[in-house]
C-alpha cells in the first residue's frame, strides 16, 4: 500500500509538470464588446426661482456687464420700484431720486416686519415689494437665501471689498449700536467699566433696549453676546476674580435652564435683573438720556444707536457711548440690498440698487455711528475711523446669528419667566 500510494504521488506531479510545460495558446485579440451606454451628464434643471434669476439677470445670472441704458429704459416701461427698509433715512432719498430719474416712481417706507411680510408675500405669490433694505442678514441668509426668495444684485463698476461667495449681496452700509450713559449726569464720563456691571443690583431696572422678543435685531444683538462668550468669561473674571461657571445664576434653575457658556449667563443676569424693554431707539433714548431726566435719579444705560449722539451734539438728547467698556461697547451691523424673487419691477431695482450705492443714496445716512462700505463714498467727519471703532465692537455674523437667534429667544423668555 505504500508502494502505491508513493506511485500515484509521483503520477500526480509528472501530470502537473506536463501541464505547466505545454505551450500557452494566446487570446484572440478581439475588442470587448460595450454593454452600456455612454453616460452623458446633464446640467439640473433649473427651479422656477432660478428661471426668473436667469431670466432677469439677478444673482448668480447677472451678465459681466450691466447695459445700463438697457436697464433704464426697461425700468422706465416698468414705471415704479417698492423699497421695503428698516431705516426713515429711506423716505429722505425722493428728491434725489425724482431727479435722476423723473419716469419711475420711488414707492420706499420705512417699514416694520420686513422679514414676514415679504416671507409672506413669496408664500402667496402675491410679490409687491421689489427691494430688501434691511439689516436682519441672519434672515436673509438664513431663510430666504435657501428657500431663493431673494437675489443678489451688484453693479459691475461698485467696489464692495467685503463681498464674498458666501456673502454676495451689496452692502449699503455699516452702524453701530452701543451701550450708552447720560453724559450729563455723568460728565466725567461712562460711570461702569465692565459690561457685567450692568447686571448688578445697583442697576436694577435701569437697562433699556427694544423688546428682544417683538424685535428680530435686538434678539440677534443678544445672540451676538453669546457668540463671543469666551471674552464674555475673561471680562467676568477680570471684575469679579473668579470663574463665570461659580456664579449663582451659573447653575441650572429650578426649571431645568441650562447655562452653557458666559454669554447665555449675561443674558439670563440681565432678565433677573428687570431690564426695561421699550418699542423703538427713540424711547429707549428718551428713558435714560432725555433732557428732562431729575439729576437726583440713576439714570442707568441704553443699548442704542452709536447715530443717537448727533442729537446730543445737538442739544437735544444727553446720550454718549461707553467707550473703553470691557469687552465690547456695542456690535457692528450690516445694511444689505437684494431684488425679491418675482419682483414686478427687476429693472427699476437694478437702478435703485445703483442708486443706494451712490453718494446721493448714502446721503441720509452719512452721519455719526454709519459707515458706507462702497469704496471711495465719504464718511461723516465727526465718525470715529473704523480704526478706532472696531476694537469697541463685535461684528455680528449673520450665519451664527441665524443658528442660534431662536435659542436665544427661548433662552431669554425661559429667563424672564424663572426671574418673577
Amino acid at each position: 500500500m505504500k508502494a502505491l500510494g508513493k506511485f500515484l504521488t509521483i503520477m500526480v506531479l509528472l501530470s502537473f509538470l506536463a501541464a505547466c510545460s505545454a505551450p500557452a495558446t494566446s487570446a484572440p485579440e478581439t475588442a470587448p464588446v460595450a454593454t452600456d451606454a455612454p453616460v452623458v451628464t446633464q446640467a439640473p434643471e433649473l427651479t422656477a426661482a432660478e428661471q426668473w434669476a436667469q431670466a432677469n439677470g439677478v444673482g448668480p445670472y447677472q451678465p459681466e456687464t450691466d447695459d445700463w441704458a438697457a436697464i433704464e429704459a426697461a425700468a422706465k416701461k416698468e414705471g415704479k420700484v417698492t423699497v421695503y427698509a428698516n431705516s426713515g433715512g429711506v423716505e429722505d432719498l425722493q428728491e434725489a431720486w425724482t431727479a435722476l430719474y423723473p419716469d419711475i416712481v420711488l414707492d420706499a417706507a420705512d417699514t416694520d416686519g420686513i422679514d414676514t411680510k415679504m416671507q409672506a408675500e413669496q408664500e402667496s405669490g402675491n410679490v409687491v415689494g421689489d427691494i430688501w433694505f434691511n439689516s436682519d442678514g441672519h434672515i436673509l441668509f438664513g431663510k430666504f437665501v435657501p428657500n431663493q426668495w431673494m437675489w443678489w444684485y451688484v453693479p459691475r463698476d461698485v467696489s464692495i471689498p467685503e463681498l464674498t461667495a458666501d456673502y454676495p449681496f451689496a452692502i449699503a452700509r455699516h452702524s453701530v449700536d452701543v451701550i450708552g450713559y447720560n453724559n450729563k449726569i455723568y460728565p466725567d464720563g461712562c460711570p461702569i467699566t465692565n459690561i457685567w456691571q450692568v447686571t448688578e443690583e445697583k442697576y436694577t431696572g435701569k437697562f433699556f433696549m427694544e423688546d428682544p422678543v417683538a424685535n428680530v435685531s435686538q434678539m440677534a444683538k443678544l445672540a451676538t453676546i453669546v457668540q463671543f462668550s469666551d471674552e464674555m468669561a475673561t471680562a467676568y473674571k477680570d471684575l469679579y476674580g473668579k470663574e463665570w461657571t461659580e456664579d449663582e445664576l451659573a447653575q441650572p434653575d429650578a426649571s431645568g435652564l441650562k447655562v452653557e457658556n458666559a454669554g447665555y449667563l449675561w443674558i439670563k443676569k440681565l432678565a433677573y435683573n428687570s431690564p426695561v424693554s421699550l418699542d423703538d431707539g427713540d424711547m429707549v433714548d428718551a428713558a435714560f438720556a432725555g433732557l428732562d431726566l431729575p439729576e437726583g435719579e440713576e439714570p442707568g444705560f441704553g443699548w442704542t444707536g452709536y447715530s443717537s449722539y448727533k442729537d446730543t451734539l445737538k442739544g437735544e438728547l444727553n446720550m454718549a457711548p461707553c467707550f473703553g467698556l470691557k469687552p465690547a461697547v456695542g456690535v457692528f451691523k450690516t445694511s444689505f440690498l437684494g431684488i425679491a424673487n418675482n419682483a414686478p419691477h427687476p429693472n427699476a431695482a437694478k437702478l435703485f440698487i445703483k442708486f443706494a450705492l451712490s453718494e446721493a443714496g448714502y446721503e441720509p445716512w452719512n452721519k455719526i455711528g454709519t459707515y458706507p462700505a462702497v469704496v471711495g463714498l465719504p464718511t461723516h467727519e465727526d465718525n470715529l475711523s473704523l480704526e478706532e471703532i472696531m476694537p469697541h465692537v463685535w461684528e455680528m455674523n449673520p450665519i451664527f446669528d441665524w443658528e442660534n437667534v431662536s435659542k436665544v429667544r427661548d433662552f431669554w423668555a425661559a429667563s424672564l419667566l424663572t426671574a418673577e
